[in-house]
């Protein structure tokens, strides 16, 4: 009796140790008003970012949750890395810029997943380490720099200008407003579909592929390990 007495305490003091690790969601609402474009660096973590008509404002979430960076990285280290982080915000020349303001810039123990809501007719800049990001609706053009992970755009129009590392970039948009597209791999491939209609990619290691139309709007993406790929309907 006096054994299962001792054993419990301990068993609570962990289940509330836990409870209290979990993530952490920080919220921000912007007026958008003369606003232009949003300028996102983000860390790693998925990015899903959608813009919609009619909107007045600029809606963001995201939450961060610790983890550990290696065999030898304390838990409690990340947590408290968590509990210090805050959402930071500006606004210089009409664009919104966001990141997160941490203690540890350089080896962050945290994921961050962003889920983002903007009017369609902000631009979008996003430079992102590690993760996967989905971007729908935009129509002011998006530019993207990333590290490791899946892309995966679909816009109404405007220049797309995508780098990314290693991953797959898939694009999908009209083909009616667009008068140039380009795909480019490193290694792996370029595939470029215009109307149901694929257009041969060509090179010997690395493989590209192009297309000219008739709009006025530029896709580029280029992957330098794995696909890249554009949709055009």
């Amino acid at each position: 009796m006096r054994k299962t007495a001792f054993i419990l305490p301990i068993i609570l003091v962990f289940a509330v140790a836990a409870e209290g690790a979990g993530p952490k969601t920080l919220t921000k609402t912007v007026r958008a008003g003369d606003l232009e474009a949003l300028d996102l660096n983000s860390g790693i973590g998925d990015v899903t970012i959608t813009a919609r008509e009619g909107l007045e404002e600029v809606t963001i979430e995201v939450v961060l949750t610790p983890r550990r960076g290696g065999i030898f990285s304390s838990k409690r280290q990340a947590e408290r890395e968590v509990e210090a982080a805050s959402l930071a915000s500006s606004v210089k020349r009409e664009r919104l810029k966001l990141r997160i303001a941490s203690t540890d810039d350089e080896d962050r123990r945290f994921e961050e997943r962003w889920v983002i809501e903007i009017p369609s007719r902000l631009a979008v800049r996003l430079e992102h380490a590690v993760g996967d990001v989905e971007i729908r609706g935009v129509a002011a053009g998006v530019e993207l720099d990333s590290g490791v992970g899946d892309v995966d755009v679909m816009v109404p129009e405007g220049n797309i200008m995508i780098n990314l590392g290693v991953g797959t970039a898939v694009v999908q948009a009209p083909a009616a407003v667009y008068g140039a597209a380009e795909a480019a791999g490193g290694v792996g491939s370029a595939k470029l579909e215009v109307r149901g209609e694929r257009i041969e990619s060509g090179g010997f290691v690395s493989k590209s592929a192009s297309w000219k139309g008739n709009g006025r709007y530029r896709i580029e993406v280029a992957v330098g390990v794995g696909d890249a790929v554009i949709k055009l309907e």
